[in-house]
């Protein structure tokens, strides 16, 4: 469940409402002037989401490297390329 509370509201409530983040109850939408600025999740919410995206950038950069390990394998005789500008090295 989300609440959405004030950037003064919270700071007002914030030993209670950090409780029931802690326990996973709650996830709280911080907003100053009306708009949302920052989310309070517990830390296992956040390690699993931190975990998640790592373990996405890891299986995303196996599988460049191994399509540019293949490349080089199939055609020896071309230039190697970088990343950023297509420039030979």
């Amino acid at each position: 469940m989300t609440l959405v509370l004030p950037a003064t509201q919270l700071r007002d409530r914030l030993s209670a409402i950090l409780d029931e983040v802690a326990t996973g109850r709650q996830t709280v939408l911080i907003t100053r002037r009306g708009h949302a600025q920052a989310v309070l999740l517990s830390a296992s919410e956040y390690e699993a989401l931190t975990r998640q995206r790592s373990q996405e950038q890891g299986s995303s950069f196996y599988t460049i490297s191994q399509a540019s390990l293949a490349r080089i394998w199939e055609h020896p005789d071309e230039d190697v390329y970088t990343w950023d500008d297509g420039e030979p090295v």
